[in-house]
């Protein structure tokens, strides 16, 4: 008789469908209920007639955009972090190249050492 138990990966994918499962209905019915057109203004002091106003596109639309844009910012702003880092790694693959460079060049120059011999003594 053989007895199936789950293993880590198994439990982490049904606790992952039974999260995302939830999530990805909450987004559908969120995307749905919000089909109406809205325009994003930046004037705080007139809601009628704002200075600055965007044309109108549907909620949902304007979400998903400053999502994608926020999740592109968020890229750039890692990528610039680790600037310092890529620099290091560039130097020290520079370095490396000429410490092997270098040890190349003085193996051919230097003859090679002689065999060790075994010596025996007499007593």
């Amino acid at each position: 008789m053989r007895i199936d138990v789950f293993d880590g990966r198994t439990v982490k994918k049904i606790l992952r469908w039974a999260l995302w499962i939830p999530i990805g209905a909450i987004l559908v019915l969120f995307l749905v209920a919000n089909r109406r057109l809205v325009s994003l203004s930046l004037d705080p002091f007139s809601t009628t007639d704002p200075a600055f106003a965007t044309f109108p596109l549907p909620l949902w639309l304007w979400l998903a955009l400053f999502f994608f844009i926020g999740i592109g910012l968020g890229g750039f702003g890692m990528w610039l972090s680790g600037r310092e880092l890529r620099l290091r790694a560039k130097a020290d693959r520079l370095e490396l190249k000429a410490m092997k460079k270098t040890q190349e060049s003085e193996m051919v120059q230097s003859p090679p050492p002689p065999p060790p011999t075994l010596e025996m003594s007499d007593r």
